[in-house]
């Protein structure tokens, strides 16, 4: 029997919905798949969710171009949100790979690109900016009532950019980069000398401030960004540097579990090659390695996450997409312009993903892995 493309997609994404739905035992199949936004040649931009083998399961044209994806707990909906400063979010349906909703911002409110759901996938939670004020603001949203926004809370900063919940389901971490930006002005920096970045802990349910988390003065300039959240409550950060272009200050460090901030160090050489810009990053599946993209740099680094050792640095045209593969230290990778590879541990090369059909796209910056 002949068995063509569409019965393939059809039958990754049932396995994708039943993956999500827990089984007799309460386990999960695990079916590994990645979303990620990207354009094509002419600039249309789409929102695709894909096989290591190169299955597309959907691709969904959005509005203008996207930033990252968020997956609804127990529900095939996935949030993909406009690149900052944008003003919507898609909501799709990830086993039809249907538009469900696109929801925009509240007046004098813009996204950043990033949110999270709550355990239970009641609420989301976005990273917003106050245009009137420009204070950082987490925009609520009941995804059970057609993601109606209902609320909204401080960010206890400015520019929140990455958001996650810590392993208690509890507690939201925020990345406050500390820049200021209006659409008016586009991606200008509004504030270029009173960046005041940090990140924040907040007990969700109460809105109360946990832990209110800086660097140290000399490394103000550097615009925490984005983030990747172990099992042990450690906080992985990358960061975005503002300052002198000749400066060559750490781009990557953890906040443990007891508040206390670590900077982690690469041999200047390696470092030049991060070009102080920090994409994206991630976990390995095991939680041993933190990897950080940068895509003006064209590298990926390596590090230990718990001792802080520099691992190594590779290198690809403008990287910037990352997240965990199946096997304990290898990482997927995406690209503007060198589509997607991976990085596998001893390997001495980056390895390219299936075919052309993953290949011919202007990937975009982030990779969401779906039940890995």
């Amino acid at each position: 029997m002949v068995i063509d493309r569409r019965q393939i997609v059809q039958g990754l994404a049932a396995a994708l919905v039943a993956s999500l739905i827990p089984d007799h035992a309460g386990a999960k199949r695990r079916v590994p798949l990645y979303v990620s936004c990207r354009m094509d040649a002419e600039g249309k931009a789409s929102a695709a969710m894909f096989s290591l083998a190169g299955e597309e399961l959907f691709s969904t044209v959005l509005p203008s171009r996207g930033h990252d994806a968020t997956l609804r707990p127990a529900s095939p909906e996935i949030v993909v949100f406009a690149r900052r400063p944008g003003n919507w979010f898609a909501v799709i349906d990830a086993g039809a790979g249907k538009l469900v909703a696109t929801v925009l911002s509240a007046e004098s409110r813009h996204f950043y690109g990033h949110g999270v759901f709550t355990a239970d996938g009641r609420l989301l939670y976005a990273t917003e900016n106050d245009m009137l004020t420009g204070d950082g603001l987490l925009g609520i949203y009941d995804a059970s009532d057609s993601y109606r926004r209902i609320g909204e809370i401080a960010s206890r900063g400015v520019g929140p950019h990455d958001i996650a919940f810590l392993p208690d389901g509890k507690t939201l971490v925020v990345s406050n980069g500390g820049l200021r930006t209006s659409p008016q002005t586009g991606r200008e920096i509004l504030n270029p000398d009173d960046i005041k970045p940090n990140v924040t802990l907040i007990e969700a349910s109460h809105d109360h401030t946990l832990a209110t988390l800086e660097l140290a003065q000399r490394f103000r300039a550097l615009s925490i960004r984005h983030m990747a959240v172990a099992q042990d409550r450690t906080v992985a950060f990358g960061c975005q540097y503002q300052g002198d272009p000749n400066d060559l200050p750490p781009l990557v460090g953890t906040v443990k579990p007891d508040g206390k901030i670590a900077l982690f160090d690469m041999p200047v050489s390696e470092l030049m090659g991060m070009s102080n810009y920090v994409g994206s990053l991630s976990l390995d599946r095991n939680e041993d390695i933190i990897a950080a993209t940068s895509p003006q740099g064209g590298s990926v680094a390596l590090w230990n996450r718990r001792s802080g050792e520099f691992l190594s640095r590779e290198k690809m045209s403008d990287v910037c997409g990352i997240a965990a593969l199946p096997d304990r230290h290898d990482f997927l990778l995406t690209s503007g312009n060198d589509g997607v590879r991976s990085l596998v541990e001893g390997a001495e090369t980056l390895n390219r993903i299936s075919d052309d059909r993953l290949q011919n796209w202007i990937w975009d910056n982030h990779l969401l892995p779906v039940n890995l």
